[in-house]
């Protein structure tokens, strides 16, 4: 398995920090995991309208997707609010 190490930005917190993640996990499980993992309250309810945005490649994350057909790699930032 395939695994990249990103920097997580919450601003909201004053956060950063990196983390391992696979590139084989769609986006919706990423953004699962991390709204669970640092407990940010977002509504997952409707995981359609959930995502992230990252710098290095600039996107915005989201859907079935895996992490690596968005070109995300070492060094990605993953931004949240």
């Amino acid at each position: 398995m395939e695994e990249v190490t990103m920097s997580l930005c919450i601003f909201s917190r004053n956060i950063k920090l990196d983390i391992l993640v696979p590139l084989e996990i769609s986006a919706n499980e990423l953004i699962i995991g991390i709204n669970e993992g640092f407990a940010l309250g977002m509504d997952t309810s409707d995981i359609s309208k959930c995502f992230l945005r990252t710098e290095s490649p600039v996107a915005l994350i989201k859907g079935n997707k895996s992490l690596k057909e968005f070109g995300l790699r070492n060094g990605t930032i993953i931004n949240c609010l």
